[in-house]
């Protein structure tokens, strides 16, 4: 699946009736050169800022966040107790491990936990979503 760019962000943003500023076109541009990266709202802000030459509104980077999740470009998961991560929405929903010690992440496929995910759901009568999780442990440095 081909990469989303920035333009395909500031696409969006125009769509749902967004100016599009300076400081939200930086923020697209920030999020589609940290594609491969797990972005919190902070470092998406400073990078946006770096981008831009200038001071952003924490404000405006979560409006502009909230404004691609609505328009399906950009979700979130939350690793552990810190901070949501975002993920540009060509990345297939994944699960996560997360190292409680350093921070460290390993992307997983659904493939991985497709078992486990469905002898719970059956056990449990629950639909679960598995791509919207982490599991939190020691890596193999800890």
């Amino acid at each position: 699946m081909p990469k989303v760019e920035a333009i395909q962000l500031i696409d969006a943003l125009r769509a749902d009736g967004l100016r599009v500023t300076a400081p939200r076109r930086a923020i697209c541009e920030a999020l589609a050169h940290g594609h491969d990266n797990h972005l919190t709202a902070s470092t998406l802000h400073a990078a946006a800022e770096e981008e831009l030459g200038s001071t952003i509104d924490i404000s405006t980077v979560y409006r502009t966040i909230d404004a691609l999740e609505q328009a399906q470009l950009v979700h979130h998961v939350h690793l552990g107790h810190g901070p949501a991560v975002l993920h540009l929405s060509d990345h297939v929903e994944h699960p996560h491990l997360t190292c409680e010690i350093c921070g460290n992440t390993v992307d997983l496929g659904l493939e991985e936990l497709q078992e486990l995910t469905e002898a719970l759901a059956d056990r449990h009568g629950f639909t679960i979503d598995s791509a919207h999780f982490a599991l939190i442990g020691r890596c193999r440095a800890h």
